[in-house]
């Protein structure tokens, strides 16, 4: 057989064996807003966000906070798709891009994104 018809035949298998089905049921049954203390660490990696991109501050405070930052969201459970989880994932690769912060690098970019990112009060508690 040639390269190109086994390779087509190994990602066909692998298409139908795959297990879509049971990952589409367990997002559905994913929270599409965090719980009580899932929402205080966003907000508190937002905070650490805002701090780590404030002017004046060094490469390494800004790598510094921006680690702390991811570590309040390594602990969030996972969210189902929607605005919520959008503006978690953009806050988590915010702090990722400032944990890398080198010497003299620009974050103007950065600030200019930040301010354009769908707002983490997409994931406040509802009020009863």
């Amino acid at each position: 057989m040639h390269r190109r018809t086994l390779t087509a035949i190994a990602i066909t298998a692998f298409s139908v064996a795959s297990p879509a089905a049971p990952a589409a049921s367990a997002a559905a049954s994913l929270p599409s807003r965090p719980s009580k203390a899932d929402w205080h660490k966003i907000q508190t990696a937002a905070s650490l966000r805002k701090i780590a991109l404030a002017r004046h501050r060094t490469a390494h405070f800004r790598s510094f906070t921006a680690s702390l930052g991811l570590g309040q969201l390594a602990s969030v459970h996972p969210l189902a798709p929607g605005r919520c989880r959008h503006a978690v994932t953009d806050l988590g690769n915010n702090l990722l891009d400032l944990e890398n912060a080198f010497p003299g690098e620009n974050w103007n970019p950065l600030r200019r994104a930040v301010a354009k990112e769908p707002s983490i009060r997409a994931c406040a508690p509802r009020r009863h």
